[in-house]
């Protein structure tokens, strides 16, 4: 095993990555299985979650927020997960340059910065480049699931999804205040957002 891979695996705490990594987010787990990845994982409630549920396959958060990844990392060593691992790394990076073609079984984007000034819209990660992207890294009927509580944010991401091509995704699902996957779970944004009183969207798009 490359050095730097022992390193990732046996670092006492999570790590950073960036594109000079030399190696792919499917080669750091010493089991083989179905990978899925958490975009803006944050404190990793989901995937601890997700993780526990499902043993039989491999987990990762990207965040860059570091105090969020360490706690969730802490919860993850708690719990025994074996199958989690969360890294400081920005998403179109990672994307972009560690996660092989068709190798990912869900992609998990929820509640993305909307970055609400005009100004600063092309900071917004979910842009038609990133979608065609995110496609050719999931396995064929593969999963992208998004959520946010900005309705001019859902607009903007549906346009980008047509400019990217209908012909990426087989099925297409939405929903309002109805979490498609694991309807029986709530992130901390959405019960924040739901004691507000706020509309929640839901897409979640079949390769």
């Amino acid at each position: 095993m490359h050095r730097e891979l022992q390193k990732i695996i046996e670092t006492p705490g999570p790590n950073r990555l960036d594109r000079t990594f030399p190696g792919t987010l499917t080669d750091i787990f010493p089991r083989k299985q179905p990978l899925e990845i958490e975009i803006g994982s944050g404190k990793a409630k989901f995937l601890l979650h997700r993780a526990e549920l499902l043993p039989e396959r491999n987990f990762v958060g990207i965040d860059y927020i570091w105090k969020y990844i360490k706690i969730g990392w802490q919860r993850a060593q708690k719990r025994g997960l074996g199958n989690l691992l969360l890294f400081k790394a920005e998403a179109t990076e990672i994307v972009g340059h560690l996660i092989p073609d068709e190798s990912v079984s869900v992609f998990h984007i929820y509640f993305p910065d909307p970055w609400h000034k005009r100004k600063h819209h092309k900071r917004r990660l979910l842009t038609a480049e990133f979608f065609k992207l995110l496609s050719q890294r999931l396995i064929p009927g593969g999963l992208l699931e998004i959520s946010t509580d900005n309705f001019e944010y859902l607009i903007a991401l549906k346009s980008a999804l047509v400019e990217a091509g209908d012909d990426l995704w087989s099925r297409k699902l939405e929903t309002k205040n109805r979490r498609i996957m694991n309807p029986e779970f709530a992130t901390n944004f959405e019960m924040k957002y739901q004691v507000e009183g706020r509309d929640l969207y839901y897409l979640e798009l079949q390769k």
